[in-house]
């Protein structure tokens, strides 16, 4: 596919629109005006459904579960695992000082 560019000439002075004898112009337009583009841009417009927990779409569906799974609110503890894999627990108290507790204890 290839694309031209047509260059006009006023064929005479056109003060309305600014333009003089001889004296060269484009044609501007818009996407709208040309017949069958728009069915042309759609057919080479990859589009994407919303994905969810069970359906790919921008997203995998295993990748959708653990953004689900992400808290946004304030947490009331974390979670932290020791090098010997422990877990401990932090939470923090009424003074808001650190609390870390061993999990199963």
């Amino acid at each position: 596919m290839s694309t031209k560019i047509v260059q006009l000439k006023a064929r005479a002075d056109d003060p309305d629109i600014g333009l003089l004898k001889d004296e060269p112009f484009y044609v501007v337009t818009s996407a709208d005006s040309i017949i069958g583009l728009s069915s042309f841009i759609a057919k080479q417009t990859v589009t994407y459904q919303p994905a969810t927990e069970t359906v790919d779409g921008l997203m995998t569906a295993d990748d959708k579960k653990k953004l689900n799974t992400i808290k946004t609110e304030p947490f009331d503890e974390l979670k932290f695992k020791s090098p010997d894999g422990s877990i401990f627990v932090l939470s923090v108290d009424n003074d808001g000082k650190p609390v870390f507790t061993k999990e199963g204890i």
